[in-house]
């Protein structure tokens, strides 16, 4: 480990050394710091279910989920993303979000939207977490939770 050190200390200065490569560095921890100090309010506001309305194909199913009653006081990343650890929840969060900007910025988003198997699991495993002590009496092995109440969650698209 002392070696490893050694070398990362000899190559900061070889680096500190070169004004180019210094300027270089300096530019790039700047960006480094400016990302780690924006990226807790970004992770917050792309959380928001307003965010998730922001994209047209979302809109009926925030209207569902808005005007329905039901589940109001939860946003979409409660149901819709990994919340079984904080590094699973942000590594889903991360991947789910490149996908939906490329569906956007390529026009390939499909409509009506639907859940892709690693969805239905993630939002079956959220069901039984959050609900744990009314399904502790049943299997939930076999069936998903919408299969009897669909109308509970988006109550117009309903597409899973």
């Amino acid at each position: 480990m002392r070696g490893l050190i050694d070398i990362l200390k000899e190559k900061a200065r070889e680096i500190l050394a070169d004004k180019r490569k210094s300027r270089i560095a300096a530019i790039a921890l700047v960006l480094v710091l400016g990302l780690a100090a924006a990226l807790p309010g970004y992770m917050k506001k792309t959380s928001t279910t307003e965010y998730c309305a922001s994209c047209h194909v979302m809109l009926p199913h925030y209207d569902d989920w808005f005007y329905g009653g039901r589940h109001t006081q939860i946003s979409c990343v409660d149901c819709h993303l990994p919340n079984d650890n904080f590094v699973n929840h942000y590594v889903w969060k991360g991947l789910d979000g490149i996908k939906d900007v490329v569906y956007f910025y390529t026009g390939l988003v499909p409509e009506p939207i639907h859940s892709s198997r690693h969805a239905r699991k993630t939002i079956q495993n959220n069901c039984v977490r959050c609900h744990e002590g009314l399904v502790s009496a049943i299997s939930v092995d076999t069936m998903n939770c919408w299969d009897c109440h669909r109308k509970q969650f988006h109550n117009r698209i309903n597409e899973f």
